[in-house]
């Protein structure tokens, strides 16, 4: 019971939540606010999309570092002389940024990827808000509707992956307590087993 939630939470729901939301393609990034993109589960943005690393911004807890950067376009940055009015659409990551510094290299590392998709955990979500906020405060930005996404380049295959894990670990678990049960079974037998009388 207790494996099967935690597969169901960590894998199979992110999967089966994803799939409900919608697709949108060719989206720019600057006239797009938050509140539009709430049902949005997969994005792919339009060629001027970059990520706004010179804004990135990360907020540390006990354990983890929480990193996100607007995504924007060239227009969009301070180091092109210019500022949008909002930031609603960020990616986010967990330790993969340096604390104190704009940085943010929570992507795949290939400079074409122009997709996202959809941040889902709600417990890590309270975290990206504090960043965001930070962000807001230091570099004298709004975000008054923020939504979170992984950076990727194919959000259909990052999608399917939870499904996978979700599929290879309920495998694994039940394989396992099948062989647990099977030498539970063997060694009642030998501890209860009676040789005939001879």
């Amino acid at each position: 019971f207790v494996l099967g939630e935690v597969n169901y939470w960590y894998y199979n729901h992110p999967f089966f939540f994803l799939e409900g939301l919608k697709t949108y393609s060719n989206i720019d990034p600057t006239g797009m606010s938050g509140q539009r993109l709430m049902d949005a589960g997969k994005i792919y943005f339009n060629e001027r999309t970059r990520l706004g690393t010179d804004l990135a911004m990360s907020f540390t807890s006990t354990w983890d570092t929480y990193c996100v950067a607007p995504i924007t376009t060239a227009e969009g940055l301070p180091s092109q002389g210019s500022i949008l009015a909002k930031y609603d659409i960020w990616a986010v990551g967990v330790n993969c940024c340096k604390s104190g510094v704009p940085s943010f290299y929570c992507d795949d590392g290939n400079p074409h990827t122009r997709a996202g998709l959809r941040q889902v955990g709600d417990e890590q979500r309270v975290f990206y808000r504090l960043a965001v906020q930070q962000a807001e405060a230091a570099y004298n930005i709004e975000a008054p509707h923020p939504i979170f996404f992984f950076w990727v380049q194919d959000p259909i295959q990052k999608e399917r992956e939870f499904f996978t894990a979700g599929f290879t670990f309920w495998l694994t678990v039940n394989m396992s307590h099948c062989v647990l049960n099977f030498f539970a079974v063997l060694a009642f037998l030998l501890m209860f087993h009676r040789p005939p009388n001879v």
